[in-house]
């Protein structure tokens, strides 16, 4: 259903994808997900884009918003970021689903960061899940997202929306002391593909 409404979403708003995909992807494994943030259309573009049965781990606020508020609700593990105990909650929620073989999206910046920061630094939640759970990574890169749909200012136009999923880090190739230079791999694949995007526009 989320992803029927996704594909409704953006095309009622104009914009329409253009999926590369690096490598092969299995839809009937759990993975961990994370792409920049960068706009409030990250959501329906991570539904449409990225094949397989997979759930958000998501603001607690954004259950607010109305109509996409209610499918929020139903199909995201809720976390209020100001409360540890909500922190904890989720997180071992989002575990428990990737045990019964639901993947799990979260992005791993935290928030979406002001329009002048390319990417922001990498918190560690995605990255000590995938581990502790031992499944691949996909990192995920959106290169329109702000430019189209900018969530600090007015502006954005409709048009062609840009998403490179990357080639799946495997499970095991880092451990819980290794997870810095984790989060630094996933940082540094996204950043290099946001600069070569760049550098041909």
């Amino acid at each position: 259903m989320c992803k029927m409404w996704s594909h409704f979403i953006l095309f009622a708003c104009g914009f329409n994808l253009e999926v590369e995909i690096e490598g092969d992807l299995d839809e009937s494994k759990a993975y961990v997900i994370c792409p920049n943030h960068v706009s409030y259309v990250d959501i329906p573009v991570t539904f449409a884009a990225i094949p397989g049965v997979f759930v958000f781990v998501g603001k607690k606020s954004l259950s607010k918003i109305p109509l996409f508020g209610w499918v929020y609700k139903k199909t995201m593990i809720l976390v209020d970021r100001s409360n540890n105990r909500s922190s904890y909650n989720a997180y071992k929620h989002a575990s428990d689903r990737i045990s019964d073989g639901v993947g799990i999206a979260i992005y791993p910046e935290g928030g979406i960061p002001s329009s002048e920061i390319k990417l922001h630094r990498f918190k560690s939640g995605a990255f000590r899940m995938a581990i502790e759970q031992n499944v691949d990574l996909i990192p995920v890169t959106f290169v329109d997202n702000k430019s189209r749909f900018p969530c600090d200012y007015l502006g954005g136009s409709p048009g062609k929306l840009r998403v490179f999923i990357h080639k799946p880090i495997p499970a095991g190739t880092y451990q819980s002391e290794t997870i810095q230079e984790f989060k630094n791999e996933v940082f540094n694949i996204i950043d290099k593909k946001l600069t070569d995007y760049e550098s041909k526009q």
